[in-house]
């Protein structure tokens, strides 16, 4: 949707939103005006590895800060708008850092988790009511996210993985072993996005559900 109202590709999507932001708001409202309960505010790679692709890791708290406040507005919540309006909900966005864990990669546990624990600080901050974790390709990394977040705050927290055709993720993790995990580590609410569409996620869905 972005793109179609005239993102490029290979910008950082987040500068691009904060230097447009008044198309960022009128996509955000559409989706309040079709019904949508919970906006999400556009922080999905505003993690310091990512960003420093960008060059842009000083900057991470004034953009966390910047796009937050756009999705209150876009909510048409102001600074003192409480959560327990009957508006729609912010949630802080996270996803994968884009570098992998040991042994694939170079990335311990623990520097993974001090990564998440920065932006969700942030976006806590900023005014998230919620967390999520989303776009989830693997669930060690899923769990990294949500520790980060037990760790450093008491907001809600969500958990959305993306499964390949045989129903597991690109690391091999089935969905129901991912909800049993997340769900003991106190996630409030686990699902897919993206994958491979609605008809080959509403089987697996329901395997978590059960």
């Amino acid at each position: 949707n972005l793109i179609k109202r005239g993102m490029p590709a290979g910008v950082c999507p987040e500068t691009w939103i904060l230097e447009h932001p008044d198309i960022f708001k009128g996509l955000q409202r559409e989706y309040v005006e079709a019904g949508s309960n919970i906006l999400y505010a556009p922080t999905f790679t505003a993690n310091r590895i990512k960003l420093a692709e960008y060059g842009l890791e000083q900057r991470q708290e004034e953009m966390i800060r910047g796009l937050v406040a756009l999705s209150r507005q876009a909510a048409g919540r102001g600074e003192a708008e409480a959560w327990e309006s009957d508006l729609p909900l912010v949630a802080g966005d996270l996803t994968m850092t884009g570098q992998q864990l040991k042994p694939m990669g170079s990335l311990d546990l623990e520097s993974l988790i001090t990564v998440y624990k920065e932006q969700i600080r942030l976006m806590e901050q900023a005014g998230a009511d919620l967390l999520v974790v989303e776009t989830m390709m693997s669930l060690q990394e899923t769990r990294a996210a949500v520790i980060a977040a037990k760790e450093v705050c008491g907001l809600p927290v969500m958990a959305s993985l993306t499964f390949e055709a045989d129903g597991r993720t690109l690391y091999g993790t089935d969905g129901v072993t991912a909800a049993v995990t997340l769900e003991k580590l106190g996630v409030c609410a686990v699902g897919a996005n993206c994958s491979t569409g609605p008809d080959k996620m509403a089987g697996l869905i329901e395997a978590m559900a059960k």
